[in-house]
């Protein structure tokens, strides 16, 4: 018996010229997103940056969460190195950073890495992210700035190979390169990339490779859109789209679901896993003004 496919008499052009560019699907990549209802969130960050005295505002919100998405499943903070799966010992968080130029193209993307974002509470996340952030567009971020020495040195063509050597002195060596100016596992548990800042309500971007991060998250800017309310009435609210990009060789649809779970819920019920914004108020802080009735609504049980 022969095979059960022949073949085509005849290709278009165009199939003739994509079958000789591109070569069989290799990519392991799962690309998702969804718009979340952020109605109690916002009233939320407005209130915990008014008591607090620090601005905090989406992007910190997102690295916490990812943060929070780890420590509700400890067994998914995992990186790939060689051909397995091995678990993170901590939960680190990566920023990425926009530095912006007069000429478009000279602009340059950069990051923070929160090492142990678990640990850290919201108002460290904005504060920190807000420092950092600024030192890295001024050049004032010394490690920042000798990692971009090194690469201004090396000419393109040797970069692929450059990459490479460093990618296996990080993750494959045993031992601590700290030292040698080898950092280990600099970009950490999972990447936020917030598109909001450049006014996009939903991006993707790509895993990346030298980085061995299994996880992205794009969450969009703040916009109105409608959902339905509890009473089955169509309502504009508060809304937020959030992207991620994930790694197939750590996560299926199961794992997946879960982080999604996750992200959905801390992004919908802010308080079910942070403080109230009174946590954060100083001696100085103004009284907290009255809560909008849709803002103290009761909440649903969690899902079983």
């Amino acid at each position: 018996m022969g095979k059960r496919w022949e073949p085509l008499e005849k290709y278009s052009s165009w199939r003739k010229i994509s079958v000789g560019m591109w070569k069989t699907p290799a990519d392991p990549t799962i690309y998702g997103f969804e718009t979340v209802d952020v109605s109690r969130l916002v009233p939320y960050l407005e209130e915990v940056s008014r008591v607090s005295g620090t601005k905090v505002g989406v992007a910190a919100y997102c690295a916490k969460l990812m943060a929070t998405v780890f420590e509700e499943y400890p067994d998914l903070n995992v990186v790939m190195v060689g051909k397995k799966v091995h678990r993170r010992k901590t939960i680190d968080i990566f920023c990425q950073v926009a530095v912006g130029n007069e000429k478009a193209s000279q602009a340059d993307l950069s990051g923070i890495k929160l090492a142990e974002a678990d640990k850290m509470d919201l108002v460290e996340i904005a504060k920190k992210l807000g420092s950092r952030a600024e030192d890295v567009r001024t050049g004032q971020d010394a490690e920042m700035e000798k990692t971009k020495s090194m690469v201004d040195v090396v000419p393109p063509w040797l970069m692929g190979g450059v990459l490479k050597v460093v990618d296996f002195l990080t993750f494959n060596v045993p031992f601590d390169l700290d030292k040698l100016g080898i950092r280990s596992d600099p970009f950490g548990s999972a990447m936020v990339t917030s598109v909001g800042q450049f006014n996009i309500k939903q991006g993707f971007a790509p895993l990346v490779p030298a980085s061995r991060v299994p996880l992205v998250a794009l969450p969009g800017v703040l916009h109105k859109a409608p959902f339905v309310t509890e009473n089955g009435d169509v309502e504009a609210r508060d809304a937020l789209t959030v992207s991620c990009t994930f790694d197939h060789r750590v996560y299926d649809g199961y794992q997946i679901g879960r982080i999604v779970d996750v992200i959905r819920d801390v992004l919908m019920y802010p308080t079910r896993y942070y403080p109230e914004p009174e946590h954060w108020a100083t001696p100085d802080t103004e009284p907290a003004q009255s809560p909008r009735p849709e803002d103290r609504e009761a909440k649903p049980a969690p899902a079983e």
